[in-house]
């Protein structure tokens, strides 16, 4: 299967594979099966980044669950000798890893075996919604004195010593 990017301004792209017609003629044949359209529409409800993603999902993935955030969570269908089955989490927009919620999180990284239910516990009632990582954007901390908030810090109280070799 191939994808052919059409033009910037027309803004799609079309999905088919050369199938082999009369003689040497190779014949376009449109596409429409779970991999078509542009790598950011959905399979199965689930936004897939690269066309890789989209075949090892596909081929060798069994979907586990989905959290509050929309990310969809896979591991490997087969169960393997000698190591751990694989799992990854295919994200609902951004790929933005502070996006997972920490039960995903010890899923994805086998400090649980049990896939959590979103359905169990709702979160502590100290727990704040998730603020994605501003890092790089307007939006960052930037403490008093950064360059990019004015340079001018607030004058030293005297507490403090600079250390001073002997």
């Amino acid at each position: 299967m191939f994808c052919i990017h059409a033009p910037p301004s027309a803004a799609r792209i079309e999905c088919g594979a050369f199938a082999r017609g009369a003689g040497r003629i190779w014949l376009w044949v449109p596409y429409s099966g779970p991999f078509a359209g542009s790598p950011a529409e959905r399979l199965d409800g689930v936004p897939m980044t690269t066309l890789v993603t989209r075949l090892m999902t596909w081929l060798h993935g069994e979907r586990v669950g989905k959290d509050s955030l929309g990310n969809c969570y896979f591991q490997e269908r087969a169960k393997p000798t000698g190591r751990r089955r694989r799992r990854w989490v295919i994200y609902d927009g951004e790929d933005e890893a502070s996006r997972v919620p920490p039960s995903w999180h010890a899923w994805l990284h086998y400090t649980t075996s049990d896939v959590p239910d979103s359905s169990k516990a709702a979160p502590p009632i100290w727990q704040k919604e998730h603020k994605p990582n501003l890092t790089g954007t307007a939006g960052a901390y930037r403490p008093p004195g950064h360059t990019l908030e004015g340079g001018k810090r607030a004058p030293a109280t005297g507490d403090y010593e600079p250390w001073r070799p002997q």
